[in-house]
């Protein structure tokens, strides 16, 4: 990973968290110190639908930091089928190093 949302970001995320995007994933969860929240909205049209899921994850001990990970599912209405996938991230508090560590020690431990 060599920086917070580029693919290989990405990739650790998904494999942390499941690639599953359905109603019965958890609401909050902790991980190695990282208390995280789920939120998710989903609008369906007579032509097209998206679901917005929003992640935050917050430390809880020091260092403190604060992570947000957005990712949106655009789908045509006929057929659920996706079209196309938008995601980001942003660190809104704490330092991008301790957020970037973090995420390698779980990517080590996802590997190990």
């Amino acid at each position: 990973m060599k920086r917070i949302g580029d693919a290989s970001f990405f990739r650790i995320v998904d494999r942390l968290f499941g690639t599953a995007t359905t109603r019965s994933q958890p609401v909050e969860w902790v991980i190695d110190g990282v208390a995280w929240e789920r939120e998710r909205l989903s609008y369906s049209g007579r032509t097209l639908g998206f679901s917005i899921e929003v992640t935050t994850g917050r430390r809880i001990r020091s260092p403190f930091w604060t992570l947000v990970i957005v990712k949106e599912y655009w789908r045509k209405a006929e057929g659920g089928e996706g079209f196309k996938i938008l995601q980001w991230a942003h660190v809104t508090s704490g330092r991008r190093a301790a957020v970037t560590a973090w995420m390698k020690r779980q990517e080590q431990n996802l590997d190990g």
